[in-house]
């Protein structure tokens, strides 16, 4: 099923002319993975940057991943939410702006199923679907979860767009209870990734 996706992904990329995002024209070369993650802000939306995870190195075509999380404040532990942004390209070639939303939902689809993926003491469904509007780009895929961890309620919500030629995934997690507590701003968070990813526009100011 993967390998069908990715060669008909393959096809459909050799056959369009690749578009840079917001604008016109041809793209030589999609940018590094470091030059891309260079983009990614040091606060947004409530989240502080943390540690990057390099898949790439073991694992081609699995990107890395920055982590970020919400900081101490009033009646709020660190990290009482936290975020996981992952920048991959599955071993296939640019991807186009353009790229078919069913090939995104199929990115989704499938990290959906590894948070669901059964867990000792976690319990989680998915709770809906939607289009995350980003301006200066295309829409992210979203869904959202729901459940538990042990007696804890829990609320994660999984987008993914493409973004300077590669996948975009943007996951974040967080007690329902906490949630509350920090006013979070799940959306706004993802929509600051993705402009900042896809270097078309300044991200959404700091809290």
């Amino acid at each position: 099923m993967r390998a069908g996706l990715g060669l008909a992904l393959a096809a459909l990329l050799a056959g369009c002319a690749a578009q840079p995002e917001g604008a016109g024209g041809p793209v030589v070369a999609r940018p590094g993975l470091d030059a891309v993650l260079a983009r990614l802000p040091d606060e947004a939306a409530g989240f502080t940057r943390g540690m990057t995870a390099d898949m790439e190195a073991t694992q081609p075509g699995q990107g890395r991943a920055v982590d970020y999380a919400t900081p101490a404040r009033a009646g709020v532990a660190a990290r009482a939410a936290i975020a996981s942004v992952i920048v991959y390209d599955k071993g296939l070639p640019p991807l186009p702006p353009e790229t078919p939303p069913a090939v995104v939902e199929a990115q989704l689809s499938e990290g959906v199923a590894e948070a669901l993926m059964p867990a000792p003491g976690r319990q989680m469904a998915e709770a809906g679907r939607r289009a995350l509007e980003v301006p200066g780009g295309a829409p992210l895929q979203c869904a959202v979860l729901d459940g538990t961890y042990g007696r804890t309620a829990m609320w994660q919500q999984l987008c993914v767009g493409v973004a300077a030629g590669r996948f975009l995934k943007v996951f974040i997690a967080v007690p329902v209870r906490q949630r509350d507590l920090l006013a979070m701003d799940a959306d706004g968070f993802t929509r600051a990734i993705a402009q900042a990813a896809r270097n078309t526009g300044a991200v959404l100011p700091t809290r």
